[in-house]
């Protein structure tokens, strides 16, 4: 079964072993898993989505999206 439990920018980047800003700065690189904006402000991952990620290497979002399909 999916995991389909969201986090936000803080979990998010524990889950990569990396800091917040290093996430913010990936984030706005298009360096990670495509983010899910809930409403104004309220941005989240799908935890599945940032383990696949990890474990392919995380790779750039176009390059983990190709490897998704």
């Amino acid at each position: 079964m999916s995991d389909t439990l969201l986090v936000d920018r803080k979990q998010a980047a524990s889950i990569a072993a990396i800091s917040v800003a290093t996430w913010d700065r990936m984030v706005a690189a298009g360096k990670t898993p495509a983010p899910i904006y809930l409403s104004r402000g309220c941005v989240r991952w799908r935890v599945d989505d940032l383990r696949a990620w990890v474990a392919e290497g995380c790779p750039n979002r176009r390059s983990f999206e190709s490897l998704r399909r």
